[in-house]
C-alpha cells in the first residue's frame, strides 16, 4: 500500500501546542499604545546626574564617584587620546560638551576631567568642525577664571588653577589658529559672545597680576581679542577697520625655516630666514612674540643648529648693525637687557629644549650652552647662554623678579624631571645646587611649589597621552606652513610627457603693509652644519623682505632631482643585477648537466656494462602508458 508523506513545518521549532497557540495570539494580537517620551541612556551625562552629585553626602558620594567614573571613561575613550584625536569611535565636539558639563561636578573627581580635558586640547587636529564647541569651551574656562581668582590664595596654586590655566592657554592659541587660517567666517555670534566675557576680566587683574604667568595670560586673552575683533568686525560698528591679515613678518620667515626642518632637508640652506626672524623678533606685539616663540621652542627640541644660534643671540655676540634704530629685535642687545615677557618666554624655550629635545646634544645645550661648537663670528666661536648661565647672571643682581619668577620654575621642572634618571643624577645635583642660589628670592617658596605642582599634572597628562604623538603647538604650525607656505615644486625632466593640466597655486593672505628696516652684518658668521664644512651666512647688506636665500621651490627642486636620480640608478642597478643572476643561472645548470654525464659514464665504467645492456636497463626504467 503506498505511503503519502506530508512535509510539516514547525515555525518556532517543535515545541508543545499550548504554547505554540499562545505565540501565534500574542503577535495576532494589535500593538499597544505608547507615549512617546525619550527614555534617558544609561550612560548619558545630565542636568540632574550633575546636581545629584554635589548635593550627595559624603557617605552617598561614593556611589555616584562609580557612576561619574564611567562616564568619564567613556568620555576619554570618545576623545580618543591613544589615538591622536583620530578614529572611528573619535567624536571631539561631543567630547568636549560633556567635559564642561562633568567639570561642574565638585570635589576631586573635577580634577580628573580636567586633566582629560587638558589633555585632548593638547592632542586633538585643530579641525574646522570643532569650532562651535571650541567657543563653548573658551566661554566656560573664562567662568573659571573668575570664579577661583576671587580670589587665588598667598600659597602655591592648586591643581584646579593650573589645569584652569593650562586650558584657557590652549583653547585661545586655537581660536587665534582659525583666525589666522581664516576659519572663523560666520561665527560673528560666538565672537561677539566672547568678546563680551573677555571683557569683564579686569576686576581679577589684580589677583592674577601678582604672579607672571598670570599677567601674560590676562595679556594673551586680550590680545586675541583685540585681533579678532580687527579681523572680523562687528556689523554694527561702521567705523571699524577693514580686515587685516595679522600673520607677522617674523612669523612668516619662522615659517619657511620650520618648513625646512620638518622636511628633513639641510637648516643651513634656510638659516638666513632664522636670523631674519630673530631680528624682528622683540619689535612686533606681544601675540605675535609669543607665538613666533613657541616656534622656535618646536623647532630647537628637533635642530640642534637652530637652538645654539638662539643661544649665541642671547648673548648678544652676533654682531649685527641696524640703520634703523628699534629694528633688529633681541639681536641688537643682550639677554639682561629684554624686556621680561621676551626672557620668560627664552627660558621657558630653553627648559623644553632641555626636556623634551630629541637628542642628547640638545639637551646639554640648553642646561648649559657654555662656548658654542656650531656658530663662529670671524672664524672664533662665540659663547651662548643655556639655564645655568642665566643662573650667573642672577648671582650678578641682573635679573628682575618676573625673570627670576620664570627661572626658578624652570629649574624646579628640569630637577623633578631628571631626578631619578639613574645616568642623570650628577646633572641633577648640579641643577638643585643652582636652584638653591635663588632661595633668597621673594616668594621662593611658593613659586617652587607652582611649579612642583604644574609639573605634576603635565606628567599625569602626559601618562595618558599617545606616545610620540604630536601636540597642538606642532599641529598649529604644520597649518599654518601648509597655508602660507605651499609646497609648489615643479620637476624638470627632458623625456616628452603628457600634458597636464595646470593647478593654479592656492592664493597667499594679503598681508598689512609694514616699513621694512635694512640689516646688515658687522663681521661674518659661518655655522658648522657638518663635520668639516662651514657656511657663512649674511656677509652682505641685505632688505629683510627680500632675503639673500635661495628659494623653497628651488631647494626642493634640486633635491627632488637628486632622489629621481637615485632611484633611476637603482632601477638600472637592479636590471644588471638580475641580467647576471640570469647568467649564472644557465651556466650553473650547464656545469650540473656535464657533471651528470660525467658521473653516468663513470657508472657504466664501473659496472662493464655494454650499451644494450644499458638501453634494456633505461626501457624497464620508462613507465609505459
Amino acid at each position: 500500500m503506498p505511503v503519502d508523506k506530508i512535509q510539516l513545518q514547525h515555525k518556532f521549532g517543535i515545541i508543545s501546542h499550548n504554547h505554540r497557540q499562545n505565540l501565534l495570539d500574542r503577535i495576532s494580537a494589535p500593538p499597544t499604545p505608547t507615549n512617546n517620551v525619550r527614555k534617558p541612556i544609561p550612560c548619558e551625562i545630565s542636568h540632574d546626574f550633575i546636581l545629584s552629585y554635589n548635593r550627595a553626602d559624603p557617605l552617598e558620594r561614593s556611589k555616584f564617584d562609580v557612576k561619574a567614573s564611567q562616564l568619564l571613561q567613556r568620555v576619554k575613550r570618545r576623545a580618543g587620546l591613544l589615538s591622536g584625536g583620530s578614529g572611528r569611535h573619535v567624536h571631539i565636539p561631543r567630547s568636549w560638551v560633556e567635559l564642561t558639563l562633568l567639570a561642574r561636578c565638585k570635589g576631586p573627581f573635577r580634577d580628573d576631567v580636567l586633566k582629560v580635558l587638558f589633555a585632548s586640547l593638547l592632542t586633538a587636529p585643530p579641525s574646522v568642525d570643532n569650532i562651535p564647541s571650541l567657543f563653548l569651551v573658551c566661554e566656560t574656562v573664562i567662568e573659571w577664571i573668575k570664579e577661583l581668582g576671587n580670589p587665588i590664595p598667598e600659597t602655591a596654586w592648586s591643581n584646579t588653577q593650573i589645569l584652569t590655566y593650562n586650558i584657557s592657554e590652549l583653547c585661545f592659541w586655537r581660536v587665534y589658529n582659525h583666525a589666522l587660517l581664516h576659519n572663523l567666517q560666520g561665527c560673528d555670534s560666538f565672537l561677539s559672545d566672547l568678546s563680551w566675557h573677555v571683557e569683564n576680566l579686569d576686576f581679577v587683574r589684580k589677583v592674577y597680576s601678582k604672579y607672571p604667568d598670570g599677567e601674560i595670560l590676562l595679556r594673551l586673552l586680550e590680545s586675541i581679542k583685540t585681533v579678532l575683533s580687527g579681523i572680523y568686525p562687528s556689523k554694527e560698528d561702521t567705523n571699524c577697520p577693514p580686515k587685516k591679515n595679522f600673520a607677522s613678518d617674523g612669523l612668516m620667515y619662522g615659517l619657511d625655516f620650520y618648513q625646512c626642518v620638518r622636511n628633513g632637508l639641510e637648516p643651513s640652506t634656510s638659516l638666513s630666514a632664522l636670523l631674519t626672524t630673530l631680528t624682528l623678533l622683540g619689535t612686533e606685539n606681544h601675540l605675535n612674540t609669543v607665538l613666533t616663540f613657541k616656534l622656535l621652542t618646536v623647532v630647537c627640541c628637533k635642530n640642534y643648529l637652530a637652538l645654539q644660534i638662539i643661544q649665541a643671540a642671547a648673548t648678544g655676540n652676533l654682531p649685527i648693525t641696524d640703520d634703523t634704530a628699534g629694528s633688529s629685535g633681541i639681536l641688537k642687545t643682550s639677554f639682561q637687557n629684554w624686556d621680561w615677557v621676551t626672557a620668560s618666554e627664552f627660558i621657558s624655550l630653553l627648559v623644553h629644549a632641555a626636556i623634551d629635545g630629541e637628542t642628547s646634544e640638545i639637551q646639554k645645550s640648553a642646561i648649559q650652552a657654555g662656548e658654542m661648537t656650531s656658530v663662529r663670528v670671524d672664524s672664533a666661536p662665540v659663547v651662548g647662554y643655556g639655564l645655568l648661565d642665566i643662573v650667573g647672571l642672577n648671582t650678578a643682581g641682573v635679573l628682575g623678579p618676573a625673570i627670576q619668577y620664570a627661572l626658578q620654575q624652570a629649574l624646579t621642572r628640569l630637577h623633578i624631571h631628571i631626578k631619578n634618571h639613574p645616568l642623570r643624577k650628577s646633572g641633577a645635583h648640579l641643577i638643585w645646587s643652582a636652584l638653591q642660589t635663588m632661595k633668597n628670592c621673594v616668594s621662593h617658596r611658593v613659586i617652587v611649589g607652582i611649579a612642583q605642582n604644574k609639573t605634576n599634572c603635565l606628567e599625569s597628562v602626559q601618562s595618558e597621552l599617545e606616545p610620540h604623538g604630536k601636540l597642538l603647538f606642532e599641529r598649529i604650525f604644520d597649518n599654518l606652513a601648509d597655508h602660507y607656505i605651499p609646497q609648489n615644486v615643479p620637476l624638470s625632466s627632458n623625456k616628452p610627457s603628457k600634458p597636464k593640466v595646470q593647478v593654479p597655486p592656492p592664493k597667499k593672505s594679503p598681508r598689512a603693509p609694514y616699513v621694512q628696516p635694512t640689516v646688515s652684518l658687522a663681521s661674518n658668521i659661518s655655522v658648522i652644519s657638518k663635520p668639516g664644512s662651514v657656511v657663512k651666512l649674511m656677509n652682505k647688506v641685505r632688505t629683510i623682505p627680500d632675503p639673500h636665500l635661495e628659494s623653497y621651490a628651488d631647494r626642493n627642486n634640486k633635491i627632488l632631482q637628486e632622489v629621481v636620480a637615485d632611484q633611476w640608478y637603482k632601477e638600472l642597478l637592479a636590471v644588471f643585477r638580475a641580467a647576471e643572476k640570469v647568467a649564472q643561472t644557465v651556466q650553473e645548470c650547464e656545469e650540473l648537466s656535464e657533471a651528470e654525464q660525467n658521473r653516468a659514464q663513470q657508472i657504466v665504467e664501473e659496472l662493464e656494462l655494454t650499451e644494450s645492456e644499458v638501453c634494456n636497463v633505461m626501457d624497464t626504467l620508462v613507465v609505459k602508458p
